[in-house]
């Protein structure tokens, strides 16, 4: 019964994968407001582009192999006695298959920010600290979900 626990879980936590992966178009629409916001030169126009589109790539080929790892997921779940090793071994295969994007991604926004001014990082951390807050709202919806399911 407590594998059965655990499964349940697993799945909740591949939907609200799912569901901020859904969110990427969000996100990007955020982006473009903040670029607006920073009043950027060209060369950190160029940059910010740069980092944009890195962020994109990694976006889609996390949403790509979340709607593969949730074919596999639900394939498993089917079975009489689905193999908890299958699940995070896809699940783990899943996360390694993206992390070198969003390496990219991180690095290219680290060169931006090296090249903002005062006033512009200002715009940045609040940018920032805006992004935290709906994440952190994200996650403790889970947390509730979660504490449903005991």
């Amino acid at each position: 019964m407590k594998a059965l626990r655990y499964l349940w879980m697993f799945a909740a936590a591949a939907a609200l994968a799912m569901v901020s992966l859904g969110a990427s178009a969000t996100r990007m629409e955020g982006l473009q407001q903040l670029e607006r916001q920073l009043r950027l030169n060209p060369e950190q126009k160029a940059q910010f582009d740069v980092a944009a589109a890195a962020t994109q790539r990694a976006l889609v080929s996390s949403a790509l192999s979340g709607m593969e790892f949730k074919e596999r997921l639900g394939r498993e779940l089917m079975r009489q006695r689905p193999d908890l090793e299958v699940i995070f071994q896809a699940q783990e295969a899943m996360v390694e298959q993206n992390r070198p994007l969003f390496r990219s991604a991180r690095d290219e926004w680290l060169r931006l920010y090296a090249m903002l001014d005062e006033d512009q990082v200002k715009i940045a951390k609040a940018y920032v600290e805006r992004t935290l807050l709906g994440v952190e709202s994200l996650a403790e919806s889970f947390r509730k979900f979660l504490g449903q399911l005991r």
